[in-house]
Protein backbone atom coordinates (compact mmCIF):
# COMPACT_ATOMS: atom_id res chain seq x y z
CA UNK A 1 0.00 0.00 0.00
CA UNK A 2 2.99 2.34 0.33
CA UNK A 3 2.81 3.32 -3.30
CA UNK A 4 -0.74 4.56 -2.70
CA UNK A 5 -0.37 6.06 0.75
CA UNK A 6 2.62 8.23 0.03
CA UNK A 7 0.66 10.37 -2.40
CA UNK A 8 0.24 13.98 -1.43
CA UNK A 9 -2.58 16.37 -1.81
CA UNK A 10 -1.55 18.45 -4.82
CA UNK A 11 -1.54 15.77 -7.47
CA UNK A 12 -2.05 18.17 -10.33
CA UNK A 13 -0.24 21.30 -11.37
CA UNK A 14 -1.76 23.75 -8.92
CA UNK A 15 0.24 26.93 -8.58
CA UNK A 16 -2.35 29.30 -7.18
CA UNK A 17 -1.54 28.89 -3.51
CA UNK A 18 2.02 29.27 -2.27
CA UNK A 19 1.39 26.74 0.48
CA UNK A 20 0.24 24.20 -2.05
CA UNK A 21 3.30 24.78 -4.21
CA UNK A 22 5.45 24.23 -1.15
CA UNK A 23 3.78 20.90 -0.57
CA UNK A 24 4.36 19.85 -4.16
CA UNK A 25 8.08 20.44 -3.74
CA UNK A 26 8.25 18.35 -0.60
CA UNK A 27 9.38 14.76 -0.95
CA UNK A 28 6.38 12.47 -0.46
CA UNK A 29 8.41 10.37 1.97
CA UNK A 30 8.80 13.30 4.35
CA UNK A 31 6.35 14.01 7.14
CA UNK A 32 4.60 17.26 6.26
CA UNK A 33 2.23 19.11 8.55
CA UNK A 34 -0.74 19.35 6.23
CA UNK A 35 -2.59 21.35 8.87
CA UNK A 36 -0.17 24.23 8.41
CA UNK A 37 -0.45 24.14 4.64
CA UNK A 38 -4.24 23.84 4.63
CA UNK A 39 -4.72 26.48 7.28
CA UNK A 40 -7.39 28.58 5.55
CA UNK A 41 -10.43 27.77 3.45
CA UNK A 42 -9.01 29.31 0.27
CA UNK A 43 -6.05 26.90 0.35
CA UNK A 44 -8.42 24.01 1.00
CA UNK A 45 -10.56 24.98 -1.99
CA UNK A 46 -7.46 25.08 -4.19
CA UNK A 47 -6.55 21.61 -2.95
CA UNK A 48 -10.06 20.36 -3.70
CA UNK A 49 -9.79 21.79 -7.20
CA UNK A 50 -6.63 19.71 -7.54
CA UNK A 51 -8.66 16.62 -6.72
CA UNK A 52 -11.19 17.53 -9.40
CA UNK A 53 -8.45 18.08 -11.98
CA UNK A 54 -7.38 14.46 -11.67
CA UNK A 55 -10.91 13.44 -12.66
CA UNK A 56 -10.44 14.66 -16.22
CA UNK A 57 -6.70 14.96 -16.83
CA UNK A 58 -4.31 12.40 -18.24
CA UNK A 59 -2.85 10.28 -15.44
CA UNK A 60 0.92 10.06 -15.76
CA UNK A 61 1.63 7.34 -13.19
CA UNK A 62 0.92 4.83 -15.96
CA UNK A 63 3.21 6.53 -18.48
CA UNK A 64 3.28 3.62 -20.94
CA UNK A 65 -0.51 3.52 -21.11
CA UNK A 66 -1.52 7.05 -20.23
CA UNK A 67 -3.58 7.53 -23.38
CA UNK A 68 -6.26 5.25 -21.93
CA UNK A 69 -6.01 6.71 -18.43
CA UNK A 70 -7.82 10.05 -18.30
CA UNK A 71 -9.81 9.99 -15.10
CA UNK A 72 -13.49 9.22 -14.62
CA UNK A 73 -14.32 8.90 -18.31
CA UNK A 74 -11.61 6.28 -18.84
CA UNK A 75 -13.05 4.10 -16.06
CA UNK A 76 -16.58 4.48 -17.41
CA UNK A 77 -15.54 3.76 -21.00
CA UNK A 78 -13.73 0.58 -19.93
CA UNK A 79 -16.84 -0.50 -18.00
CA UNK A 80 -19.03 0.13 -21.04
CA UNK A 81 -16.77 -1.89 -23.30
CA UNK A 82 -16.92 -4.81 -20.89
CA UNK A 83 -20.65 -5.12 -21.53
CA UNK A 84 -22.72 -5.92 -24.61
CA UNK A 85 -24.11 -2.55 -25.75
CA UNK A 86 -20.83 -1.01 -26.94
CA UNK A 87 -18.56 -2.54 -29.53
CA UNK A 88 -14.96 -1.69 -30.36
CA UNK A 89 -14.57 -2.76 -33.96
CA UNK A 90 -10.79 -3.16 -34.08
CA UNK A 91 -7.65 -3.02 -31.99
CA UNK A 92 -6.42 0.18 -33.62
CA UNK A 93 -3.73 1.74 -31.46
CA UNK A 94 -4.55 -0.79 -28.76
CA UNK A 95 -6.29 1.47 -26.25
CA UNK A 96 -9.26 -0.15 -24.49
CA UNK A 97 -8.95 -3.25 -26.70
CA UNK A 98 -7.94 -5.36 -23.72
CA UNK A 99 -10.93 -4.07 -21.75
CA UNK A 100 -13.26 -5.05 -24.57
CA UNK A 101 -11.67 -8.50 -24.89
CA UNK A 102 -11.27 -9.18 -21.15
CA UNK A 103 -7.49 -9.36 -21.48
CA UNK A 104 -6.78 -6.73 -18.84
CA UNK A 105 -7.75 -8.74 -15.77
CA UNK A 106 -4.93 -11.23 -16.24
CA UNK A 107 -2.44 -8.35 -16.23
CA UNK A 108 -2.84 -7.52 -12.55
CA UNK A 109 0.93 -7.63 -12.03
CA UNK A 110 1.45 -4.80 -14.53
CA UNK A 111 1.95 -1.19 -13.46
CA UNK A 112 0.47 0.14 -16.69
CA UNK A 113 -2.78 -1.80 -17.08
CA UNK A 114 -6.40 -1.33 -15.96
CA UNK A 115 -6.25 -3.11 -12.59
CA UNK A 116 -3.40 -0.92 -11.38
CA UNK A 117 -4.73 2.31 -12.87
CA UNK A 118 -8.25 1.99 -11.46
CA UNK A 119 -7.02 1.02 -7.99
CA UNK A 120 -4.34 3.69 -7.74
CA UNK A 121 -6.46 6.41 -9.32
CA UNK A 122 -9.33 6.19 -6.86
CA UNK A 123 -7.08 5.68 -3.85
CA UNK A 124 -5.22 8.85 -4.81
CA UNK A 125 -8.54 10.71 -4.67
CA UNK A 126 -9.30 9.14 -1.30
CA UNK A 127 -5.84 9.91 0.09
CA UNK A 128 -6.09 13.54 -0.93
CA UNK A 129 -9.62 14.20 0.34
CA UNK A 130 -8.68 12.54 3.62
CA UNK A 131 -6.08 15.29 4.13
CA UNK A 132 -8.69 17.90 3.32
CA UNK A 133 -11.19 16.39 5.77
CA UNK A 134 -8.55 16.16 8.49
CA UNK A 135 -8.43 19.95 8.83
CA UNK A 136 -12.18 20.48 9.02
CA UNK A 137 -12.06 21.50 12.68
CA UNK A 138 -8.94 23.68 12.39
CA UNK A 139 -9.19 25.49 9.08
CA UNK A 140 -9.99 29.20 9.26
CA UNK A 141 -12.34 31.22 7.10
CA UNK A 142 -16.01 31.64 6.37
CA UNK A 143 -17.93 28.87 8.13
CA UNK A 144 -20.30 28.24 5.24
CA UNK A 145 -17.42 28.04 2.75
CA UNK A 146 -15.71 25.50 5.00
CA UNK A 147 -18.87 23.39 5.07
CA UNK A 148 -19.17 23.71 1.31
CA UNK A 149 -15.69 22.42 0.52
CA UNK A 150 -15.81 19.69 3.17
CA UNK A 151 -19.12 18.50 1.76
CA UNK A 152 -17.44 18.15 -1.61
CA UNK A 153 -14.61 16.14 -0.06
CA UNK A 154 -17.04 13.73 1.61
CA UNK A 155 -18.95 13.32 -1.65
CA UNK A 156 -15.76 12.75 -3.64
CA UNK A 157 -14.66 10.06 -1.19
CA UNK A 158 -18.04 8.35 -1.46
CA UNK A 159 -17.77 8.46 -5.25
CA UNK A 160 -14.26 6.96 -5.19
CA UNK A 161 -15.20 4.10 -2.87
CA UNK A 162 -18.36 3.40 -4.90
CA UNK A 163 -16.35 3.11 -8.11
CA UNK A 164 -13.73 0.95 -6.41
CA UNK A 165 -16.14 -1.55 -4.90
CA UNK A 166 -18.04 -1.90 -8.17
CA UNK A 167 -14.80 -2.45 -10.07
CA UNK A 168 -13.12 -4.92 -7.73
CA UNK A 169 -16.00 -7.04 -6.42
CA UNK A 170 -19.35 -8.44 -7.41
CA UNK A 171 -22.40 -6.28 -6.91
CA UNK A 172 -23.73 -5.55 -3.42
CA UNK A 173 -26.89 -7.65 -3.28
CA UNK A 174 -26.10 -11.24 -2.40
CA UNK A 175 -22.40 -10.52 -1.97
CA UNK A 176 -22.44 -8.40 1.18
CA UNK A 177 -19.96 -10.63 3.05
CA UNK A 178 -17.45 -11.03 0.21
CA UNK A 179 -14.10 -9.19 0.50
CA UNK A 180 -14.42 -5.48 -0.20
CA UNK A 181 -11.67 -2.91 -0.64
CA UNK A 182 -9.58 -1.32 2.15
CA UNK A 183 -11.31 1.65 3.78
CA UNK A 184 -9.21 4.64 4.87
CA UNK A 185 -10.73 7.71 6.48
CA UNK A 186 -7.65 9.26 8.07
CA UNK A 187 -4.63 10.97 6.47
CA UNK A 188 -1.93 8.53 5.42
CA UNK A 189 1.79 8.76 4.76
CA UNK A 190 4.48 6.49 3.38
CA UNK A 191 4.83 4.92 6.84
CA UNK A 192 1.13 4.27 7.38
CA UNK A 193 0.11 0.65 7.72
CA UNK A 194 -2.21 -0.76 5.13
CA UNK A 195 -5.62 -2.20 5.90
CA UNK A 196 -7.34 -5.42 4.92
CA UNK A 197 -10.19 -5.78 2.46
CA UNK A 198 -12.99 -6.01 5.01
CA UNK A 199 -16.35 -6.79 3.42
CA UNK A 200 -18.55 -5.35 0.70
CA UNK A 201 -20.95 -4.30 3.45
CA UNK A 202 -18.17 -2.36 5.22
CA UNK A 203 -17.49 -0.35 2.09
CA UNK A 204 -21.14 0.51 1.50
CA UNK A 205 -21.52 1.59 5.13
CA UNK A 206 -18.66 4.03 4.60
CA UNK A 207 -20.08 5.24 1.28
CA UNK A 208 -23.47 5.96 2.82
CA UNK A 209 -21.95 7.64 5.88
CA UNK A 210 -19.94 9.91 3.60
CA UNK A 211 -23.00 10.73 1.53
CA UNK A 212 -24.97 11.73 4.62
CA UNK A 213 -22.05 13.83 5.91
CA UNK A 214 -21.82 15.55 2.54
CA UNK A 215 -25.55 16.21 2.23
CA UNK A 216 -25.88 17.61 5.73
CA UNK A 217 -23.08 20.11 5.08
CA UNK A 218 -24.41 21.08 1.67
CA UNK A 219 -27.85 21.66 3.22
CA UNK A 220 -26.59 23.84 6.04
CA UNK A 221 -24.05 25.94 4.12
CA UNK A 222 -26.61 27.41 1.72
CA UNK A 223 -24.06 27.71 -1.12
CA UNK A 224 -25.05 26.70 -4.62
CA UNK A 225 -22.67 24.98 -7.02
CA UNK A 226 -19.89 27.49 -7.72
CA UNK A 227 -18.58 25.61 -10.73
CA UNK A 228 -19.98 22.71 -12.74
CA UNK A 229 -16.80 20.77 -11.86
CA UNK A 230 -17.81 20.84 -8.18
CA UNK A 231 -19.93 18.16 -6.62
CA UNK A 232 -22.94 19.87 -5.05
CA UNK A 233 -26.05 18.91 -3.09
CA UNK A 234 -27.98 17.71 -6.15
CA UNK A 235 -25.14 15.74 -7.73
CA UNK A 236 -24.58 14.09 -4.37
CA UNK A 237 -28.28 13.20 -4.23
CA UNK A 238 -27.92 11.54 -7.62
CA UNK A 239 -24.85 9.68 -6.36
CA UNK A 240 -26.89 8.55 -3.37
CA UNK A 241 -29.60 7.34 -5.75
CA UNK A 242 -27.00 5.38 -7.75
CA UNK A 243 -25.74 3.69 -4.59
CA UNK A 244 -29.25 2.89 -3.33
CA UNK A 245 -30.14 1.38 -6.70
CA UNK A 246 -27.22 -1.04 -6.41
CA UNK A 247 -28.26 -1.90 -2.85
CA UNK A 248 -31.87 -2.47 -3.96
CA UNK A 249 -33.00 0.21 -1.52
CA UNK A 250 -35.80 1.31 -3.80
CA UNK A 251 -37.47 3.91 -1.61
CA UNK A 252 -34.15 5.59 -0.84
CA UNK A 253 -33.23 5.58 -4.53
CA UNK A 254 -36.58 7.09 -5.51
CA UNK A 255 -36.39 9.83 -2.87
CA UNK A 256 -32.76 10.72 -3.61
CA UNK A 257 -33.43 10.86 -7.35
CA UNK A 258 -36.46 13.09 -6.77
CA UNK A 259 -34.31 15.43 -4.71
CA UNK A 260 -31.66 15.50 -7.46
CA UNK A 261 -34.36 16.47 -9.95
CA UNK A 262 -34.90 19.73 -8.06
CA UNK A 263 -31.57 21.23 -9.16
CA UNK A 264 -32.23 24.91 -10.03
CA UNK A 265 -31.65 25.83 -13.65
CA UNK A 266 -31.32 22.23 -14.75
CA UNK A 267 -33.78 20.76 -17.26
CA UNK A 268 -34.14 17.68 -19.41
CA UNK A 269 -32.82 17.99 -22.93
CA UNK A 270 -35.62 18.89 -25.32
CA UNK A 271 -36.07 16.96 -28.55
CA UNK A 272 -34.29 19.74 -30.42
CA UNK A 273 -31.45 19.94 -27.90
CA UNK A 274 -30.95 16.17 -27.96
CA UNK A 275 -30.74 16.05 -31.75
CA UNK A 276 -27.26 15.11 -32.98
CA UNK A 277 -25.83 16.31 -36.28
CA UNK A 278 -23.34 13.75 -37.50
CA UNK A 279 -19.85 14.73 -38.50
CA UNK A 280 -18.61 13.45 -41.83
CA UNK A 281 -15.45 11.71 -42.95
CA UNK A 282 -14.25 11.20 -46.52
CA UNK A 283 -12.37 7.94 -46.84
CA UNK A 284 -10.55 9.02 -49.99
CA UNK A 285 -9.38 12.48 -48.91
CA UNK A 286 -9.33 11.90 -45.13
CA UNK A 287 -11.18 15.20 -44.75
CA UNK A 288 -13.72 15.62 -41.97
CA UNK A 289 -16.41 18.00 -40.82
CA UNK A 290 -17.51 18.74 -37.28
CA UNK A 291 -20.94 17.63 -36.17
CA UNK A 292 -23.08 18.90 -33.33
CA UNK A 293 -24.04 17.16 -30.10
CA UNK A 294 -25.12 18.20 -26.61
CA UNK A 295 -22.86 15.55 -25.08
CA UNK A 296 -19.63 17.52 -25.36
CA UNK A 297 -20.59 20.61 -23.39
CA UNK A 298 -21.27 21.22 -19.70
CA UNK A 299 -23.47 24.12 -20.87
CA UNK A 300 -26.08 21.57 -21.99
CA UNK A 301 -29.25 22.11 -19.99
CA UNK A 302 -29.34 18.73 -18.23
CA UNK A 303 -25.73 18.57 -17.01
CA UNK A 304 -25.49 18.26 -13.23
CA UNK A 305 -21.78 17.55 -12.82
CA UNK A 306 -18.96 17.61 -15.33
CA UNK A 307 -15.68 19.17 -16.34
CA UNK A 308 -15.22 22.05 -18.73
CA UNK A 309 -12.10 21.32 -20.74
CA UNK A 310 -10.27 24.51 -21.68
CA UNK A 311 -7.87 24.63 -24.62
CA UNK A 312 -4.83 24.73 -22.34
CA UNK A 313 -6.11 21.59 -20.58
CA UNK A 314 -6.90 19.64 -23.73
CA UNK A 315 -5.08 16.55 -24.88
CA UNK A 316 -5.02 15.45 -28.49
CA UNK A 317 -4.73 11.78 -27.63
CA UNK A 318 -5.25 11.09 -23.91
CA UNK A 319 -8.91 11.99 -23.89
CA UNK A 320 -12.39 10.53 -24.11
CA UNK A 321 -13.12 12.16 -27.45
CA UNK A 322 -9.95 10.88 -29.09
CA UNK A 323 -11.32 7.41 -28.36
CA UNK A 324 -14.88 8.16 -29.47
CA UNK A 325 -15.04 10.63 -32.38
CA UNK A 326 -14.15 8.81 -35.60
CA UNK A 327 -14.90 11.89 -37.74
CA UNK A 328 -11.48 13.29 -37.04
CA UNK A 329 -7.83 13.34 -37.98
CA UNK A 330 -6.99 11.78 -34.58
CA UNK A 331 -6.53 8.17 -35.53
CA UNK A 332 -7.50 6.46 -32.26
CA UNK A 333 -11.25 6.43 -32.83
CA UNK A 334 -10.90 6.47 -36.61
CA UNK A 335 -8.94 3.21 -36.53
CA UNK A 336 -11.11 1.62 -33.82
CA UNK A 337 -14.63 3.09 -33.93
CA UNK A 338 -17.00 2.54 -31.02
CA UNK A 339 -20.37 1.24 -32.15
CA UNK A 340 -23.73 0.45 -30.65
CA UNK A 341 -24.92 -3.15 -30.70
CA UNK A 342 -27.19 -3.77 -33.66
CA UNK A 343 -29.82 -5.28 -31.36
CA UNK A 344 -30.01 -2.21 -29.13
CA UNK A 345 -30.08 0.07 -32.16
CA UNK A 346 -32.96 -1.93 -33.61
CA UNK A 347 -35.02 -1.17 -30.50
CA UNK A 348 -35.01 2.55 -31.31
CA UNK A 349 -38.00 3.47 -33.53
CA UNK A 350 -37.60 5.81 -36.47
CA UNK A 351 -39.69 8.41 -34.65
CA UNK A 352 -37.03 8.63 -31.91
CA UNK A 353 -34.39 11.32 -32.49
CA UNK A 354 -31.83 9.12 -30.70
CA UNK A 355 -31.75 6.99 -33.86
CA UNK A 356 -29.47 9.74 -35.14
CA UNK A 357 -26.92 9.30 -32.36
CA UNK A 358 -25.47 6.39 -34.33
CA UNK A 359 -25.17 5.11 -37.88
CA UNK A 360 -27.55 2.35 -38.75
CA UNK A 361 -26.85 -0.45 -41.18
CA UNK A 362 -25.33 1.71 -43.92
CA UNK A 363 -24.17 -1.25 -45.97
CA UNK A 364 -20.51 -1.27 -45.00
CA UNK A 365 -19.95 -4.26 -42.71
CA UNK A 366 -17.07 -4.39 -40.26
CA UNK A 367 -14.88 -6.56 -42.45
CA UNK A 368 -15.01 -3.94 -45.22
CA UNK A 369 -14.72 -0.74 -43.25
CA UNK A 370 -11.85 1.68 -43.75
CA UNK A 371 -10.32 4.49 -41.70
CA UNK A 372 -12.93 6.84 -40.26
CA UNK A 373 -16.55 6.92 -39.23
CA UNK A 374 -18.20 5.33 -42.26
CA UNK A 375 -19.06 2.03 -40.67
CA UNK A 376 -22.28 0.36 -39.63
CA UNK A 377 -23.58 1.43 -36.20
CA UNK A 378 -20.72 3.86 -35.51
CA UNK A 379 -21.48 6.35 -32.76
CA UNK A 380 -21.88 10.12 -33.19
CA UNK A 381 -23.22 10.85 -29.72
CA UNK A 382 -19.78 11.88 -28.46
CA UNK A 383 -17.95 14.24 -30.80
CA UNK A 384 -15.27 16.86 -30.24
CA UNK A 385 -16.68 20.28 -29.46
CA UNK A 386 -13.74 21.80 -31.35
CA UNK A 387 -11.70 19.31 -33.36
CA UNK A 388 -8.98 21.81 -34.19
CA UNK A 389 -8.44 22.71 -30.53
CA UNK A 390 -9.16 19.12 -29.45
CA UNK A 391 -11.59 20.25 -26.79
CA UNK A 392 -14.77 18.70 -25.52
CA UNK A 393 -16.25 18.79 -22.03
CA UNK A 394 -16.71 15.71 -19.86
CA UNK A 395 -20.19 15.06 -18.54
CA UNK A 396 -20.26 12.97 -15.35
CA UNK A 397 -23.96 13.27 -14.49
CA UNK A 398 -27.09 14.28 -16.36
CA UNK A 399 -30.57 14.97 -15.05
CA UNK A 400 -31.99 12.24 -17.31
CA UNK A 401 -30.32 9.62 -15.11
CA UNK A 402 -32.24 10.87 -12.06
CA UNK A 403 -35.55 10.39 -13.89
CA UNK A 404 -34.58 6.89 -15.01
CA UNK A 405 -33.46 5.87 -11.52
CA UNK A 406 -36.66 7.20 -9.98
CA UNK A 407 -38.72 5.40 -12.64
CA UNK A 408 -36.97 2.09 -11.95
CA UNK A 409 -37.14 2.42 -8.17
CA UNK A 410 -40.84 3.34 -8.20
CA UNK A 411 -41.66 0.48 -10.54
CA UNK A 412 -39.95 -1.97 -8.21
CA UNK A 413 -41.82 -0.60 -5.19
CA UNK A 414 -45.12 -2.09 -6.33
CA UNK A 415 -48.16 -1.64 -8.59
CA UNK A 416 -49.37 1.39 -6.67
CA UNK A 417 -46.33 3.32 -7.90
CA UNK A 418 -46.48 2.30 -11.56
CA UNK A 419 -48.38 5.38 -12.65
CA UNK A 420 -45.69 7.66 -11.23
CA UNK A 421 -42.95 5.44 -12.69
CA UNK A 422 -44.54 5.70 -16.13
CA UNK A 423 -44.76 9.47 -15.71
CA UNK A 424 -41.02 9.65 -15.03
CA UNK A 425 -40.32 7.58 -18.12
CA UNK A 426 -42.65 9.72 -20.21
CA UNK A 427 -40.77 12.87 -19.23
CA UNK A 428 -37.77 11.57 -21.14
CA UNK A 429 -39.48 9.48 -23.81
CA UNK A 430 -41.79 12.27 -24.93
CA UNK A 431 -38.76 14.47 -25.50
CA UNK A 432 -37.13 11.86 -27.73
CA UNK A 433 -39.92 9.98 -29.51
CA UNK A 434 -43.12 11.46 -30.94
CA UNK A 435 -44.93 8.13 -30.61
CA UNK A 436 -43.70 7.18 -27.16
CA UNK A 437 -46.85 7.65 -25.10
CA UNK A 438 -48.87 5.31 -27.29
CA UNK A 439 -46.21 2.63 -27.05
CA UNK A 440 -45.97 2.45 -23.27
CA UNK A 441 -49.47 3.33 -22.11
CA UNK A 442 -50.46 -0.27 -21.41
CA UNK A 443 -47.18 -1.55 -19.98
CA UNK A 444 -47.30 -2.79 -16.39
CA UNK A 445 -45.25 -5.08 -14.18
CA UNK A 446 -42.03 -4.97 -12.19
CA UNK A 447 -40.40 -8.14 -13.50
CA UNK A 448 -37.26 -7.99 -15.62
CA UNK A 449 -37.86 -10.65 -18.28
CA UNK A 450 -34.56 -10.53 -20.20
CA UNK A 451 -30.94 -9.57 -19.81
CA UNK A 452 -29.22 -8.53 -23.04
CA UNK A 453 -31.77 -9.24 -25.78
CA UNK A 454 -35.45 -10.03 -25.71
CA UNK A 455 -38.93 -8.63 -26.02
CA UNK A 456 -40.23 -5.86 -23.78
CA UNK A 457 -43.07 -7.38 -21.80
CA UNK A 458 -43.21 -5.27 -18.64
CA UNK A 459 -42.87 -1.67 -17.57
CA UNK A 460 -39.58 -2.52 -15.87
CA UNK A 461 -38.26 -4.03 -19.11
CA UNK A 462 -39.01 -0.75 -20.85
CA UNK A 463 -37.39 1.38 -18.14
CA UNK A 464 -34.20 -0.68 -18.26
CA UNK A 465 -34.17 -0.57 -22.05
CA UNK A 466 -34.55 3.20 -22.09
CA UNK A 467 -31.71 3.45 -19.58
CA UNK A 468 -29.46 1.50 -21.95
CA UNK A 469 -30.34 3.74 -24.89
CA UNK A 470 -30.32 7.14 -23.16
CA UNK A 471 -27.20 6.59 -21.04
CA UNK A 472 -25.17 4.65 -23.62
CA UNK A 473 -21.51 5.45 -23.03
CA UNK A 474 -22.14 7.40 -19.82
CA UNK A 475 -22.46 5.17 -16.77
CA UNK A 476 -20.58 1.93 -17.43
CA UNK A 477 -22.91 -0.82 -18.64
CA UNK A 478 -21.08 -3.64 -16.84
CA UNK A 479 -22.10 -2.18 -13.47
CA UNK A 480 -25.77 -2.50 -14.44
CA UNK A 481 -25.21 -6.03 -15.75
CA UNK A 482 -23.79 -7.03 -12.38
CA UNK A 483 -26.45 -5.35 -10.24
CA UNK A 484 -29.35 -6.65 -12.32
CA UNK A 485 -28.03 -10.22 -11.98
CA UNK A 486 -29.90 -11.46 -15.04
CA UNK A 487 -26.94 -12.77 -16.98
CA UNK A 488 -25.92 -11.43 -20.36
CA UNK A 489 -24.58 -12.26 -23.80
CA UNK A 490 -22.71 -10.77 -26.73
CA UNK A 491 -24.14 -13.30 -29.14
CA UNK A 492 -27.59 -13.15 -30.66
CA UNK A 493 -29.50 -14.05 -33.77
CA UNK A 494 -32.83 -12.23 -33.80
CA UNK A 495 -35.11 -12.10 -36.84
CA UNK A 496 -32.19 -12.85 -39.12
CA UNK A 497 -29.99 -10.20 -37.47
CA UNK A 498 -26.74 -11.66 -36.18
CA UNK A 499 -24.68 -9.98 -33.49
CA UNK A 500 -22.27 -7.30 -34.69
CA UNK A 501 -19.79 -8.05 -31.91
CA UNK A 502 -16.57 -9.18 -33.53
CA UNK A 503 -15.71 -10.97 -30.32
CA UNK A 504 -18.31 -12.60 -28.16
CA UNK A 505 -15.54 -14.03 -25.99
CA UNK A 506 -14.65 -17.12 -27.97
CA UNK A 507 -11.95 -17.88 -25.43
CA UNK A 508 -14.87 -18.87 -23.18
CA UNK A 509 -16.74 -20.85 -25.79
CA UNK A 510 -18.84 -22.58 -23.17
CA UNK A 511 -20.36 -19.21 -22.30
CA UNK A 512 -22.56 -17.71 -24.96
CA UNK A 513 -24.78 -16.63 -22.11
CA UNK A 514 -22.66 -15.35 -19.27
CA UNK A 515 -23.64 -15.89 -15.64
CA UNK A 516 -24.54 -12.90 -13.51
CA UNK A 517 -21.43 -13.34 -11.36
CA UNK A 518 -19.03 -13.79 -14.27
CA UNK A 519 -15.53 -13.23 -12.87
CA UNK A 520 -14.25 -11.49 -15.98
CA UNK A 521 -16.49 -8.55 -15.07
CA UNK A 522 -14.46 -7.63 -11.99
CA UNK A 523 -10.81 -6.59 -11.75
CA UNK A 524 -8.03 -8.30 -9.84
CA UNK A 525 -6.29 -6.60 -6.90
CA UNK A 526 -3.02 -5.17 -8.28
CA UNK A 527 0.00 -7.26 -7.34
CA UNK A 528 1.79 -4.17 -6.07
CA UNK A 529 -0.90 -3.79 -3.41
CA UNK A 530 -0.42 -7.38 -2.27
CA UNK A 531 3.37 -6.93 -2.24
CA UNK A 532 3.31 -3.71 -0.20
CA UNK A 533 0.29 -4.09 2.08
CA UNK A 534 0.95 -6.58 4.91
CA UNK A 535 -2.79 -6.86 5.54
CA UNK A 536 -3.54 -8.19 2.05
CA UNK A 537 -1.96 -11.44 0.88
CA UNK A 538 -2.26 -13.69 -2.15
CA UNK A 539 -5.08 -15.50 -0.39
CA UNK A 540 -7.08 -12.26 -0.40
CA UNK A 541 -6.92 -11.99 -4.18
CA UNK A 542 -10.14 -12.19 -6.19
CA UNK A 543 -10.83 -15.67 -7.63
CA UNK A 544 -9.08 -16.14 -10.94
CA UNK A 545 -10.97 -19.04 -12.48
CA UNK A 546 -14.72 -19.16 -13.02
CA UNK A 547 -16.13 -22.16 -11.14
Amino acid sequence: MKNILRKIICISAITVAAGCSELMETSPSNEVDKGLILSDVDAVKVAMNGVYSTMYNRIDFVTANAHQCFGNMAVTLAADLMGEDMIQTAEGAGWFWKDYNYDTRVRYTSLIQRCYFTWKYFYEIISNVNYILSVESTVTGDEDQIKYVMAQAYAARAFAYFMLIQSFQQTYKGHETLPGVPVYTEPTTSTSEGKGRGTVEDVYVQINNDLEDALSRFSSCGIEQENITNLDYYATCLLKARVALVQNEWETAAQAAEEAMKKPGCSLLSREEATVTKGTFDNSTKEWTTGKTPFNSVASSSVMWGAEILSEQSSVFASFFSQMDACTDVYYAAEAPKCISNWLYSQIPDTDIRKGWWNGDIGIPAEDWSYGANIDYNQHKFQWKDQNAHTGDYIFMRLEEAYLIRAEALCRMGPQYESEARKMLMEIGSRRDTGYEERIKDLTGSEQTFGSVGEVKTLLDEILLQRRIELWGETGRIFDILRLAKGWTRYWEVNGMKTNHNNYLSKYAEYLNFPADYLECILMIPQTEIDNNPCISDSDQNPYIQQ
